[in-house]
């Protein structure tokens, strides 16, 4: 048996990292190892080897309190791929902060990208090569509920939220946290072979053509603004769902140009009012297809319209799933009724 050569992939990161966008890729890589060696007839050798490299050069202090070992940069030979971490990041200023514990390997970062290294991230990383300019004029992927932020910051980056897995050039993005295993498959199919790929996703039951965060995706009650009269307006939205709205009746009910409403809401949400109404009823549906048994023409009638068939079709649109395949997926099975656990925990 000949042996194939060794793929060296480097992890950068810097304090303040989420332990799993390290432990995960190396165990990910770690099982990637084994099955070779089993299949072989317990060869000793490894298909990958995978170094951690910290900002600081000294181990990783994480987000979770746990202390991972790790390199300084200047003892690392040129890897085979690279993969970008992430901090806990949930608005610009916590992803300002991870960037700058990061910096200092920006330079190395950028010399591999000129090389044509594979560069690989996911989840909040996916903002590091972003304001870095390496995904300017390419498609990209990032976590999706930062996905208005990401498009306001970067808008010369193409967002595709429609696919997991992004592949533009030598970058790779993927979505949010656990995409890693689908961004880990991808490499393991650059870097052996697809016959190694396909047996790894069977045995970390990694679904291969999980190819979408859409269905995952919940209206994005993270995204921060400053406009109180956008944010009236949602919360009125919200308490009316049901109710027959259109532009015309917001417009009256606040006393407010339509021109002036749609200029407002694309500058706090970049959404149009009526987009906005179509993705929180669907959001609402979602929730009543998760936590009840209702029918299906209920929650429709529920969440404010009266076409059952134009409304399937506006939810397989929004979450490219039909409300019956998205209540398959994710209806409670444990008992719960998550619908009233929240309104309990509400108050």
């Amino acid at each position: 048996m000949q042996q194939q050569e060794i793929k060296h992939i480097v992890i950068l990161a810097a304090d303040g990292v989420m332990s799993s966008q390290i432990t995960g890729v190396m165990d990910f890589f770690m099982i990637c190892n084994r099955y070779w060696q089993v299949r072989n007839g317990g060869a000793e050798y490894n298909l990958f080897n995978v170094t951690v490299v910290s900002a600081s050069g000294k181990n990783l202090q994480c987000s979770s309190n746990i202390i991972l070992p790790a390199q300084d940069a200047t003892s690392v030979a040129t890897p085979d791929a690279v993969f970008i971490t992430g901090g806990v990041s949930y608005d610009q200023t916590t992803l300002a902060d991870y960037y700058h514990k990061l910096s200092p390997l920006m330079p190395l970062l950028i010399k591999w990208h000129k090389q044509q290294l594979p560069i690989c991230a996911f989840c909040s990383s996916t903002f590091v090569l972003a304001e870095l300019g390496l995904l300017d004029g390419k498609q990209a992927t990032s976590v999706w509920w930062l996905a208005n932020l990401f498009q306001q910051l970067y808008p010369a980056i193409e967002l595709r939220l429609d696919q997991l897995v992004v592949n533009d050039e030598n970058i790779y993005t993927a979505g949010a946290t656990t995409s890693y295993l689908s961004l880990c498959l991808a490499l393991v199919s650059l870097l052996t072979d697809q016959q190694i790929a396909t047996q790894i996703a069977k045995i970390m039951l990694v679904e291969p053509n999980r190819a979408s965060q859409l269905s995952y995706m919940s209206l994005q009650t993270f995204e921060q603004h400053s406009d109180t009269l956008v944010n009236q307006i949602q919360k009125w939205m919200s308490h009316n769902i049901a109710s027959p709205i259109s532009l015309d009746t917001i417009a009256e009910k606040f006393a407010i140009t339509k021109r002036t409403l749609n200029r407002r809401f694309k500058r706090a949400l970049n959404d149009t009012p009526v987009s906005y109404l179509q993705r929180m009823r669907v959001e609402a549906a979602k929730r009543l297809l998760e936590s009840s048994d209702l029918a299906i023409e209920q929650i429709v009638y529920e969440v404010g319209y009266e076409d059952v068939s134009s409304f399937r079709k506006l939810f397989m649109e929004i979450a490219e799933l039909s409300p019956k395949a998205y209540r398959d997926k994710f209806h409670s099975g444990f008992g719960i009724n998550i619908g009233d656990y929240q309104r309990s925990s509400a108050h």
